[in-house]
């Protein structure tokens, strides 16, 4: 889920194996079907995704998405609906830099703050590069300890926070060095504390409000949402609904406009800042 430059005041957001936009009352497929997977280049409703996990927009028009089932990055044009093969090989899937390379489960998909003519991709063990004009692939950082990367976000610095299993790792951009940042890699569980202390269960979808501070979507058996904050060395859950149990499933954080967005299960939720 994302603001959509492209519509002002729209969202932009994955729904099922479609991608949609909406204003909170009026909802567009801008392409895919929300009931219908597969894998088929065509114009509108009349594409197909296996599985459409993450996306990026990378101009007002042109949106880069990672079809993790079909182990490639495609790309929708908005104007028009067309969809096409953006990177890597559809439906052949593997360990390949360069460029006729391969995705083996691309899974997020982001623009890169710090360098705007490459996306940076999750997939299992590593995050991936592509050059937007060319769909070279190559590799940024690769570690066992990725095993079973999700989502990644970055914030000012370029710094990336990845969702790992129950944990959650940094990437310090300028060199390339994979850090423990909180949760566990061998237990699960929900407790807020320092963050070498706190538990996790599940956590998926970012959004990094500051250098040092991103919020966390954990739609595990408690969703919940948790800021994960550097500067204090603490975890802490953001109390949204009161004593009311508003979230279900929670999978994805968006912060714009003085507004918390939260996109889960059939629905999403919009909260003001104070």
């Amino acid at each position: 889920m994302e603001e959509d430059r492209y519509r002002p005041g729209f969202i932009l957001y994955s729904d099922g194996y479609a991608l949609k936009t909406s204003d909170g009352s009026d909802t567009t497929i801008v392409a895919g079907s929300p009931t219908e997977n597969n894998y088929r280049e065509a114009v509108g409703v009349d594409a197909r995704f296996e599985s459409l996990t993450g996306f990026t927009q990378i101009a007002d028009t042109r949106v880069v998405v990672a079809d993790l089932g079909n182990s490639c990055l495609r790309q929708i044009d908005r104007t028009s609906g067309i969809t096409s093969v953006f990177s890597g090989q559809c439906e052949s899937s593997g360990y390949v830099d360069g460029r006729r390379g391969k995705f083996r489960n691309p899974w997020s998909v982001i623009k890169d703050n710090q360098n705007f003519s490459q996306v940076l991709v999750t997939v299992n063990e590593a995050v991936r590069t592509v050059e937007i004009n060319t769909g070279i692939i190559g590799t940024f950082v690769k570690s066992d300890k990725l095993y079973f990367v999700r989502y990644m976000m970055q914030d000012l610095n370029g710094d990336m926070y990845l969702t790992v299993s129950n944990a959650i790792y940094r990437v310090v951009y300028g060199d390339k060095v994979l850090v423990f940042l909180t949760g566990s890699t061998r237990h699960k569980g929900y407790r807020d504390s320092t963050l070498l202390n706190s538990l996790f269960h599940n956590p998926y979808g970012m959004f990094v409000t500051a250098p040092g501070s991103v919020l966390v979507s954990e739609d595990g058996a408690y969703d919940h949402i948790r800021l994960v904050h550097t500067n204090s060395n603490q975890v802490t859950t953001v109390n949204l609904c009161g004593d009311s149990d508003c979230l279900r499933i929670p999978q994805s954080v968006l912060l714009t406009n003085d507004s918390l967005y939260v996109g889960q299960y059939r629905k999403i939720l919009k909260f003001k800042c104070k």
